[in-house]
């Protein structure tokens, strides 16, 4: 397995992944958005040997310098139930503390999504449901965030501080041609 950091060559390649994994959804705007230097945003195509099997991304919010989030990620239906996606999380999560986070994140829909929050919990991560009245999204989109300390420490948990929900729906619709806010 290696990683292919999003670039201008391969943005538009990573489009297409991302709508295979997330159909009617758009990372567009994040993507472009890490190839601004120093943007605190990296995305990235998981390879196996020569074939694409998904996709991840690492950024972090400045509130909350200790945390490591994941943003975008999936494997591709033909290379799942093989292991790609702990092993790619396990990169990450790798890469992460060499960075010096100390906790590991993510959020996922909380409805409809048994085989993610199966997997996040296989792979040792810590649920909890977000609900944050001034992140307005996550009273209409039903989140989880996932957590999981990258070393001997203890988890602290999230304790619905913001994740700026809002903000990424609305890339995720401009993303998709749309201008309309929530």
């Amino acid at each position: 397995m290696h990683l292919e950091r999003i670039t201008e060559s391969n943005i538009d390649y990573a489009v297409l992944i991302q709508q295979e994994l997330f159909p009617g959804e758009s990372a567009r705007v994040n993507y472009e958005e890490s190839l601004e230097e120093d943007s605190g945003y990296e995305y990235y195509l998981i390879y196996e040997e020569e074939a694409c099997a998904g996709i991840i991304g690492l950024y972090s919010y400045s509130e909350d310098p200790d945390s490591a989030w994941f943003g975008w990620f999936g494997i591709r239906e033909p290379f799942r139930r093989r292991h790609l996606g702990s092993k790619a999380l396990k990169l990450f999560e790798k890469m992460a503390g060499s960075r010096g986070y100390w906790f590991a994140r993510l959020y996922t829909d909380a409805v409809d999504n048994d085989a993610a929050i199966a997997f996040y919990k296989a792979n040792g991560y810590t649920c909890e449901p977000y609900r944050n009245a001034e992140d307005p999204a996550c009273l209409q989109y039903q989140t989880l965030i996932f957590s999981k300390p990258l070393g001997d420490c203890t988890l602290v948990p999230w304790n619905n501080r913001t994740i700026r929900l809002t903000g990424q729906i609305e890339k995720q619709r401009r993303g998709n041609g749309k201008q309309e806010d929530l």
